[in-house]
């Protein structure tokens, strides 16, 4: 996780072939997040990488709404993989 000029940043990254997939399963997600959130993600060279960003990191709450966001989209990726029987 990042602090930069009152914005939060954290890194997700999962290594898998089934990049396009795991993305199509979360990207509808990501397209509802209040406007001071926002979630990126982008498959790439058997990876997929998501990026949340949260303004306003200067009040402790918005830490906690980035930490929470995080959450949530892990165990959004979790089923995901656990759907497809990916995860061992």
């Amino acid at each position: 996780m990042a602090v930069r000029r009152g914005e939060c940043i954290a890194m997700v990254v999962i290594e898998t072939v089934h990049a396009g997939v795991l993305y199509e399963a979360v990207e509808p997600d990501n397209r509802g997040a209040p406007p001071h959130i926002k979630v990126s993600c982008t498959p790439k060279d058997n990876a997929l990488e998501c990026t949340v960003r949260v303004e306003g990191c200067e009040d402790p709450k918005r830490i906690l709404t980035l930490r929470n966001t995080v959450d949530d989209l892990l165990l959004a990726l979790r089923s995901a993989l656990e759907t497809l029987d990916l995860l061992k």
